[in-house]
């Protein structure tokens, strides 16, 4: 967005602001402000964000520095292992990329492996007054149960874009006039991590047993209820990696072809979940 264009949008977004925002502190979380090119305003804003029974539709970007926690809505609770539907919808003025972090793992900080939508480099958001994103999102099984923090953010910066392309951070790297985000809204958002349904969250791993929790090719799951048992072994990140069923109550499972890593094994039943337990794969 070149600042010869800018006279426009700042008539167009001058003095918004929404009641319905409890709070403009981002406190425990990194900031992800705007200073609006230091006076030159662009109104690219989170138009709309849809997850679950979570609803938020403003139309227009909040009052500078432009961004908003909306801790006054509905919780929306999502259960390990379902999938949903992301969708935002954006107003993007020039070239600008956008991004959507869960903080699964409850640390204050949003990692690169808890983007769960957005830009990669070369895909730039469409320019429109109602650029609409959608995407089917998996509750990993290794997010920790109980509240937590979801971020939506669009950023417009050419100095930053010129480098980075539309692969944006949800954070800005420091408070310097360079590393604050040009043009663009933050919008953040409390979601509830429920576990599965009907099953209680300490239970839920005392029926099951896997040793050794530092493997290099084999694991042992020990468990009393084996008949149609099914694993699977996902990452950190929800990606199921490796299934198969259960036979016996003290199961072997080859785990030669997994990387180096930390992995969480979960069994089923008919009856449904019989727990999950976290390992390491260390070097053979």
């Amino acid at each position: 967005m070149k600042k010869r264009l800018l006279t426009f949008a700042f008539i167009t977004t001058a003095g918004l602001n929404y009641l319905s925002a409890q709070s403009t502190s981002n406190w425990p979380y990194c900031s992800a402000d705007f200073d609006d090119a230091q006076g030159f305003p662009v109104a690219d804003a989170v138009n709309s964000v849809s997850l679950g029974t979570l609803t938020n539709t403003t139309n227009a970007q909040y009052a500078a520095p432009h961004y908003v926690l909306y801790d006054n809505l509905a919780i929306p609770s999502l259960v390990k292992g379902n999938t949903y539907s992301l969708s935002t919808a954006f107003n993007v003025q020039g070239g600008a990329g956008y991004g959507v972090w869960i903080d699964y793992n409850q640390n204050n900080t949003f990692e690169a492996s808890e983007l769960v939508m957005g830009s990669t480099a070369s895909a730039w958001l469409t320019i429109g007054s109602n650029t609409v994103m959608t995407q089917n999102i998996t509750i990993p099984y290794s997010a920790l149960p109980g509240n937590t923090r979801m971020r939506v953010r669009i950023v417009e910066d050419d100095n930053y874009t010129a480098t980075n392309g539309a692969a944006i951070l949800a954070c800005n790297v420091s408070t310097s006039v360079i590393n604050v985000m040009d043009w663009g809204e933050t919008e953040d958002y409390i979601i509830r991590i429920a576990s599965l349904v009907g099953i209680d969250e300490m239970n839920e791993t005392s029926h099951l047993k896997v040793y050794p929790s530092l493997a290099t090719s084999t694991l042992t799951v020990s468990t009393p209820l084996v008949e149609n048992s099914t694993y699977i072994i996902r990452n950190l990140t929800g990606q199921e990696l490796q299934t198969g069923t259960i036979t016996n109550t003290n199961q072997q499972i080859s785990i030669a072809a997994l990387a180096q890593g930390v992995y969480f094994l979960h069994v089923f039943n008919e009856t449904g979940s019989l727990g999950q337990q976290k390992f390491i794969k260390s070097k053979e």
